[in-house]
């Protein structure tokens, strides 16, 4: 992904497209030991500005590495598939009954649940069974901006109790911060319509609007999902958009975070193509951004509403009957890259009115999803994006940086937690530890970490309360990380704790 200057969009095409079921392992040798230009495979489709830029450029390690992994999660899609809902099933049919005791007393009693509607309110996706918290944690009094620990993300300040949510109006209501509800709104959109509408509605007092579920034309399904509410059903001053990341058991999402394939956006820069077509590209065009994202919604049935233009609909509805409002965008995983992508689509197309009501683009565990481009974009257009990184969290390490064909930078502002929940500014342009994942320097830290976490989610109830509790099904979880460090550190429970434990903690250094 050869660095373009924000302004200077190049005249040829630009794009890098990895067709990933045409690559042979034969081909993944040949990158390794012939060291042909990487352009010359025919799994490779390539703009000509693009083959320009690249000449001779070979595939390298970290291309190759891709495509083993592309092929793994290909072979595994339908077997996860199966015995994904199988046991999310068979948890929800435990949980469901109140326990194997419950199973055998709701039998004699003929009152035995079986969970056999997924769309019911009380059906819990694998992130809701690994962390089932859904009570938003109010800003506690605060005394002084010091204690309130403001946030400036401009100026690369940042803390957790910040720019709080602003009050329902009804006497005595509480006031959350802006990550609280971000993070919060990020873990629950893994779930059903039927228990996100329950939970705004009647856990948090706030106002539903809908849930929608985006056609990816390129997939030929409905692969996106996102739903928006406001913080009152009248004079709201928050509207909120929240997306749905990596599901645990959906190869296809995993294949997604870390595919290097990437697309010219003109002066958005060069921008991951998976993310694109989640949001609801047409084209795949690298020299006219028109074409691939016209500014004028395509023609779409209903059934099939494309991500990116149905929600900027939905937010200028909301900000018709709330003018006062702010917009806060928020997802975690994959619902964070979308999260991302979505308010440089707003300022490609100029978008003024929505963009100007943006308070907050809050990520967690984003992976990256452009070049240095890109983020200067963002920067120029002001998007106030703040990303959150828990340890050894591999998606935010995904795609990898792998010059000068994939140059995936993350952008904004970046607060990283540690295995012990202290938060730290990432200096300007940097990004976390170990940022390829695979540096060897950092394994044995990766491993300890893992260890530390396990016991941390055993006993970490003992000092902090009973809402930091887990659950064997937790555990369980943060066990796979022992196999695969970084896995379990992906998981909405870190994130949460972090910022309830560590989000006023935040120190503006590197960590």
């Amino acid at each position: 992904m050869v660095a373009q200057q924000v302004g200077h969009p190049k005249m040829g095409e630009e794009k890098m497209i990895i067709r990933s079921e045409k690559v042979r392992f034969i081909d993944i040798l040949s990158m390794l030991l012939l060291r042909r230009p990487i352009t010359s495979y025919r799994f490779v489709e390539a703009g000509d500005q693009t083959v320009a830029d690249f000449g001779s450029t070979p595939g390298d390690f970290f291309v190759a590495l891709t495509e083993i992994i592309q092929k793994a999660l290909a072979a595994a899609y339908y077997p996860a598939i199966y015995i994904g809902a199988f046991v999310e099933f068979l948890l929800n049919f435990i949980v469901l009954n109140n326990g194997i005791l419950g199973i055998i007393l709701n039998i004699f009693r003929c009152k035995l649940v079986i969970p056999l509607n997924r769309e019911a309110p009380n059906f819990r996706s694998m992130i809701a069974l690994i962390d089932g918290r859904t009570e938003l944690k109010p800003i506690p009094a605060v005394k002084s901006a010091e204690e309130e620990n403001l946030v400036d993300v401009e100026n690369g300040v940042c803390g957790s109790d910040v720019m709080p949510l602003i009050q329902q109006q009804y006497a005595n209501a509480p006031s959350y911060s802006i990550l609280e509800v971000t993070m919060m709104a990020a873990k629950i959109a893994y779930e059903n319509a039927a228990y996100i509408e329950n939970v705004v509605n009647n856990v948090w007092k706030f106002h539903f609007v809908g849930f929608y579920s985006c056609w990816n034309k390129f997939v030929g399904d409905h692969t996106t999902q996102a739903f928006v509410f406001t913080n009152a059903a009248t004079d709201a001053t928050a509207i909120m958009v929240a997306f749905r990341g990596t599901e645990p058991f959906n190869m296809r999402d995993w294949s997604t975070d870390v595919n290097l394939s990437w697309l010219g956006m003109g002066a958005m820069g060069h921008v991951h193509i998976g993310f694109l077509k989640a949001l609801g590209l047409q084209e795949e065009d690298g020299k006219d951004a028109g074409r691939a994202f016209p500014k004028t919604s395509p023609n779409a049935t209903a059934d099939k509403p494309l991500a990116y233009y149905k929600l900027r609909d939905v937010i200028r509805e909301q900000l018709k009957k709330h003018p006062k409002a702010k917009v806060l965008i928020t997802g975690h995983s994959l619902g964070g890259a979308l999260a991302a992508i979505f308010p440089a689509l707003l300022a490609l197309h100029e978008e003024s009115e929505i963009l100007g009501k943006i308070a907050a683009v809050n990520t967690y565990g984003q992976p990256r999803v452009g070049d240095k481009a890109f983020g200067a974009f963002l920067r120029a257009k002001n998007v106030p994006l703040l990303r959150v990184v828990y340890r050894y969290d591999i998606v935010p390490r995904v795609p990898f940086d792998a010059p000068p064909m994939a140059e995936y930078i993350h952008g904004g502002t970046c607060v990283y937690f540690n295995g012990w929940y202290t938060g730290q500014i990432v200096a300007a342009g940097g990004d976390a530890p170990n940022p390829n994942y695979f540096d060897p320097r950092f394994m044995l830290s990766m491993y300890f970490n893992a260890w530390g976490d396990l016991f941390k989610g055993a006993f970490l109830w003992m000092k902090a309360g009973k809402d930091y509790r887990e659950g064997a099904i937790s555990l369980l979880y943060r066990a796979a990380g022992l196999i695969l460090p970084g896995l379990a550190s992906h998981s909405p429970r870190d994130y949460v704790n972090a910022e309830r434990l560590g989000g006023s903690k935040i120190a503006g250094k590197e960590p």
